[in-house]
């Protein structure tokens, strides 16, 4: 219990029920930090986290931690209730769900292009109304479910955890070829995961772009997002494949 005591040493009284003066748990935090000689990747180390397990995930699951529903914060109840009064969320009105800018008096609107096209010129394919055979990216050789198929809203919690982390590193900020102009597409879909709610539309596209698409071969952040949509595809898509099949037994 607090002693009413500030524990970082100072010799000054904390209020009622708190261990430190305000502000001097940060600067006994830093202090302990110096006196350790690790830095914060050190430390994340030697708890047995970093790149491949979430500290932050740790603490939503373990630690009483919240995410936010509409951007990828994460904070303890307090911090979350904040975030959401201060408006930092932007779900009320993300950037790539603005409506589109009318065109100039005058001016005939340029129809929108067929697919997008990677910066290596090769094309993602534009969402199919109806099961379409994926011939590239992390779904190649299987058949989606339709871009309208509310199937789509099915797609396990897991799996968009898993998809969402690597989603907001590689967004955070944006990385590599997705700046590309011609990936606008690819990059809301992209920032949708993050959200993690994606339309049937987004998810054709994150599962039919080459791995080129999200960044060069040695990007680590390209790669983990490129696994978690093999894990979409081999969990989820395989799955709807083989209801599919059970229903119509003459299918293939």
């Amino acid at each position: 219990m607090p002693t009413g005591d500030c524990f970082c040493g100072c010799g000054e009284e904390a209020e009622i029920g708190r261990w430190f003066v305000m502000g001097h748990d940060i600067t006994a935090a830093a202090a302990l930090r110096a006196l350790e000689g690790m830095k914060l990747p050190q430390r994340l180390v030697s708890l047995g986290f970093g790149p491949e397990r979430s500290v932050v995930q740790a603490a939503v699951e373990e630690a009483g931690w919240a995410r936010c529903a509409g951007c990828a914060y994460a904070g303890s109840p307090v911090n979350l209730a904040a975030h959401i009064r201060a408006g930092s969320c932007t779900a009320g009105a993300p950037a790539d769900d603005q409506p589109p800018v009318p065109p100039e008096p005058g001016k005939e609107q340029e129809p929108a292009p067929p697919a997008d096209r990677t910066r290596s010129g090769r094309s993602v394919p534009a969402a199919a109304p109806g099961p379409v055979l994926a011939e590239s990216g992390a779904a190649r050789g299987r058949l989606l479910p339709g871009a309208d198929d509310p199937v789509w809203e099915a797609v396990p919690l897991y799996l968009r955890q898993r998809l969402r982390g690597p989603a907001h590193q590689l967004v955070t900020p944006v990385q590599g070829t997705l700046k590309a102009k011609e990936n606008q597409r690819l990059l809301s879909a992209v920032r949708a995961a993050v959200r993690m709610r994606m339309t049937g539309g987004q998810w054709h596209l994150l599962l039919t772009a080459p791995r080129e698409s999200f960044g060069s071969p040695r990007s680590r952040r390209a790669r983990a997002l490129y696994e978690a949509l093999e894990q979409v595809a081999d969990e989820f898509v395989a799955g709807q494949e083989a209801a599919g099949h059970r229903e119509d037994p003459a299918a293939g």
